[in-house]
């Protein structure tokens, strides 16, 4: 009954991983619409090295946006809400970073991206990022 149980949670426990793969909406409702609240992913590589590359994680939501962003060994979550931004860095430590709008054209582990892009992106606003919309690159 117990290895029942514990089959049933583990088949259970699939079902994100699925949810993750769907496909965004058309373009077209991207840029003249709104993005639906949810969850989406993105791999993006930037570079030639085996390490120019980020993971990032996108929860769109109603009271805030918040980006889980991974190079590595670093990651960082970036949580923008009306008129705030902070930054938790885990590197190795976890520290909190309050962000300014000067700060928005930092870059992100010496990456193309910029805090601007993901600002962008939770406002619902087209941010170009190397030649691309970065919205090309989430899956849903």
């Amino acid at each position: 009954m117990r290895f029942a149980i514990l089959l049933l949670l583990i088949l259970n426990s699939q079902f994100p991983v699925a949810f993750f793969a769907q496909e965004l909406p058309p373009r077209d409702i991207l840029i003249n619409g709104e993005i639906p609240f949810g969850f989406y992913k993105a791999g993006i590589r930037y570079g030639n090295a085996l390490g120019d590359s980020l993971y990032i994680k996108w929860s769109h939501a109603a009271e805030a946006d918040t980006f889980w962003v991974h190079k590595g060994k670093l990651s960082l979550e970036y949580i923008t809400r009306y008129g705030t931004r902070t930054a938790w860095y885990n590197n190795p430590l976890r520290y909190e970073r309050r962000m300014a709008t000067h700060h928005l054209r930092e870059y992100i582990f010496d990456s193309p991206l910029k805090f601007d892009n993901l600002e962008g992106m939770a406002k619902n606003q087209s941010q170009p990022f190397s030649g691309k919309n970065l919205l090309e690159y989430f899956t849903r």
